[in-house]
This record gives C-alpha cells, sequence and structure tokens, in this order.
C-alpha cells in the first residue's frame, strides 16, 4: 500500500470514529417490507465512496421548556394515588441522537403518555416529551446540541404507550462516535449510574410507581469502523465491553438492555455485519440483554439514509415504533 494509500485510509478511520460526517442527500428508496429482507444482506461490487467529514448540524437555539411536574410535597404526594410508569434510559451513538433525524417529522407525544427527566440539568422535573430528544441534557454523556435533530425516541414511546397503556419516563444518554470501549469505561459508567439513580430517587419521591426499568441501546457503528483497519473486529471484547457498561445498573435494579442494531452505511462504506452478529450472539447468550429490534439492518442498502451513517427521521420512526412494540411485548402488560 503506498503512503498515500495508507495515509488516506487512516484519515477515513479516525474521523469516522468521532462521529463526523456532513449530510450528503440521498435519493428517497421505496419502501420495501422489512420481512422481505434478509438481516444477512450483502453489499455486493459496490465500490466505496469516500464519506464527506462534519456531521449535519442544526443551528436552532436550545428549546426553553416549561416542566409539567417539579418535586411535590411530601404530603401531597402522599395524598395522591400513585402514578405507574416505565423508566427507560436510551442510550448510544449518533444515530440513538439523532443526528440525521428532523424534529418536525417526528410524532407528537401526548402530555401523559411520556416524560424526558434531565437528571444533569433539571434533576427536580419532568418536561415534556419532544424533540429533538436529549438536545437540553448535558454531563459527561453528552452530544453536541447542533448534532441533535430528531430521534427515534417519540415513535418508540408512541407506540410502547398504545400497546401497554403505560407512560415512560425517558433519560437521554448520547454520544456520537463512541465505540463499546467508551461505553465500558470507569467514567461512561459512573455517569449512567448517577442517571438512572437520580431518575429512580426523584420518581420514588414523587408518588411514582417504577414498574420496570429498561435501557434501549443504539451502538456498534464506530467499533465496526474500527474494525475495519488492519487489527480487525474483536467479537469478544465487543460483547465484554457491552456486559460491563451496564454491569453497574443491573446491580442498582436494572432489568434488561434492549439492543437496536445498526442498518448500513452509504454504499458499503463500512460492513456493520460483524458487530450485529455479536451483538445477537449476546443477546442469545445472556439473559439480560435482548434484542430490541433489527429493522434497520433488514432495511434496504442505502434507504433512509440522511448521510453517509445517520438515518433520517422517517428510518428513525419506523424503528423507534419497531423497538417500541417488541419492548412493549417483553415488558407485559398489553391494552
Amino acid at each position: 500500500m503506498s503512503i498515500c494509500k495508507e495515509f488516506i485510509r487512516k484519515m477515513l478511520i479516525s474521523t469516522a470514529v468521532a462521529g463526523v460526517f456532513m449530510t450528503i442527500p440521498v435519493s428517497a428508496a421505496p419502501a420495501v417490507p422489512a420481512a422481505t429482507v434478509s438481516s444477512a444482506q450483502v453489499i455486493k461490487n459496490v465500490q466505496p465512496q469516500k464519506p464527506v467529514q462534519l456531521p449535519k448540524v442544526n443551528p436552532a437555539p436550545l428549546m426553553t421548556q416549561a416542566p409539567v411536574m417539579t418535586t411535590q410535597p411530601q404530603a401531597a404526594a402522599a395524598a395522591a394515588a400513585p402514578v405507574t410508569v416505565d423508566l427507560i434510559i436510551f442510550a448510544g451513538q449518533s444515530n440513538m441522537s439523532g443526528n440525521g433525524g428532523n424534529a418536525a417529522l417526528a410524532p407528537v407525544v401526548p402530555i401523559g403518555h411520556g416524560y424526558e427527566y434531565r437528571p444533569a440539568t433539571a434533576p427536580n422535573a419532568l418536561f415534556p416529551l419532544v424533540e429533538p430528544f436529549g438536545r437540553n441534557e448535558r454531563g459527561y454523556i453528552s452530544d453536541v446540541p447542533e448534532y441533535q435533530n430528531g430521534t427515534l425516541v417519540s415513535a418508540f414511546v408512541s407506540t410502547y404507550y398504545s400497546k401497554t397503556g403505560v407512560p415512560v419516563v425517558a433519560v437521554p444518554a448520547t454520544h456520537g462516535g463512541t465505540d463499546s470501549g467508551y461505553w465500558a469505561n470507569e467514567a461512561t459508567k459512573a455517569d449512567l449510574v448517577s442517571r438512572f439513580i437520580k431518575a429512580k430517587t426523584y420518581l420514588e419521591n414523587n408518588n411514582f410507581k417504577i414498574r420496570h426499568k429498561y435501557v434501549v441501546f443504539l451502538q456498534g457503528e464506530s467499533d465496526a469502523v474500527k474494525g475495519s483497519g488492519e487489527k480487525g473486529f474483536n467479537d469478544f471484547e465487543y460483547k465484554n465491553n457491552l456486559t460491563s457498561a451496564f454491569q453497574p445498573l443491573f446491580a442498582n435494579g436494572l432489568e434488561q438492555v434492549f439492543i437496536i442494531t445498526p442498518g448500513y452505511a452509504l454504499n458499503g462504506i463500512y460492513s456493520y455485519n460483524d458487530v450485529v452478529a455479536a451483538q445477537l450472539d449476546l443477546c442469545t447468550s445472556s439473559d439480560l440483554f435482548s434484542i430490541g429490534s433489527t429493522l434497520l439492518h433488514k432495511l434496504p442498502p442505502n434507504a433512509y439514509l440522511a448521510d453517509a451513517v445517520h438515518y433520517n427521521q422517517n428510518g428513525l420512526n419506523m424503528v423507534g415504533s419497531n423497538a417500541g412494540a417488541n419492548v412493549a411485548a417483553f415488558a407485559g402488560g398489553m391494552k
């Protein structure tokens, strides 16, 4: 390999791992029923294209929202009947952050069906669940606000509530360009536990009854990019990192992690197949991990992409709704 080619290859890998890509318009692909497409589908005979750098930027200012509920006096909380909710952390990298999304195209979540809890910026309040979800939250695990444009969370919660009748208190925990090693490091684990405990404590102290405690996790693209280098993808290391990442949460009462498998990169510039295989194996071998959705990896390659690696709002709505239905079936209490 020439010095020039080697330099270009290293630059591609380093910029992709950092989650830094510019929007590349993609022609809309026809909708194909997910069931007709194999999850093992592989793009063949396609020449990789170099992704253009820099992510999609949302120049809009941060939202100012009034909370729907703040800390209640103990006497008032004790007098009212408790409200049953499910507590769900939505974690992962840029596709969970909604880099390619569009908040205007996300479903509207009615008050009472879902809420956003912000443990870092507003630990004593619940907010309406609106898109772009998570844009007002900070902390160690947080994305650049300008890269958060609309997520799958509203579609997830809308479908979940329609199936269970139980509101979701959603907690953001996303950071673009992060590999599994980031999620297994001590600072990330400490922040995850802090978010989880703050959310539990707030709800328990304000007359909520927590029925289930889950994580929904969409991640793996950065591991696939790193795995495309000379060292290759390490299946054992990836599964070990995910197990380590969520162990402290399980020790504090988390019940299940639901994995949404990644889909495809534009024109096959990266393959996520090895990561998806590792995720499926982890969910088969561990009682603590389950598949939330494989829909993105069953859609036609290049469909619903906003740029080289980020899904648009239509794709996010589809996978969010699919995951919401699957997790609702696991949770029980169906209408």
